[in-house]
């Protein structure tokens, strides 16, 4: 019987990730919380395996995030999943706009992709109107700007 073995963990290897927001979430003051979801890809055809690094999302103007997030392992050309969803509880602080968690985003090629989810609501009070001042920063990789669009009261 064959084992799977995973590639050595080399520092900064995130650096080798494409990072990037999967659609824009929207949500009323008050509404059921929604999700922010964005994905990872690897930019070679080769492991990538950074180890346990911090993520860390900074919500846009509007909106906090409530801690739970998802992920999974898909296929890059079906979309497919590729494993069972896994949920956590990441930490929050700044009142929820900030979640951060630690995990290793290791993909053994370039045909597969994780797909992350992390819930968010818009703040009482938030005024309508789209912000893109979020930020996502995934180890020591290069940053992505993170937008989400508040609702007015006669949107749904």
């Amino acid at each position: 019987m064959a084992t799977e073995t995973k590639a050595p963990v080399k520092q900064g290897d995130e650096k080798k990730l494409y990072i990037f927001q999967q659609g824009i979430p929207e949500d009323a003051p008050g509404g059921v919380p929604t999700q922010l979801a964005f994905g990872i890809v690897s930019t070679i055809p080769d492991p990538v395996n950074p180890g346990d690094i911090t993520f860390t999302l900074k919500a846009p103007t509007g909106f906090a995030f409530t801690g739970w997030l998802s992920w999974a392992y898909h296929d890059v050309n079906t979309m497919q999943a590729k494993s069972n969803m896994n949920t956590s509880q990441g930490s929050l602080s700044n009142g929820g706009r900030t979640l951060t968690f630690t995990q290793n985003p290791y993909l053994a090629d370039n045909k597969e992709a994780l797909g992350y989810s992390a819930q968010i609501s818009a703040v009482d009070g938030a005024m309508p109107g789209r912000y893109t001042d979020g930020q996502l920063t995934v180890g020591t990789a290069s940053p992505v700007k993170l937008k989400a669009r508040v609702l007015g009261p006669d949107e749904d």
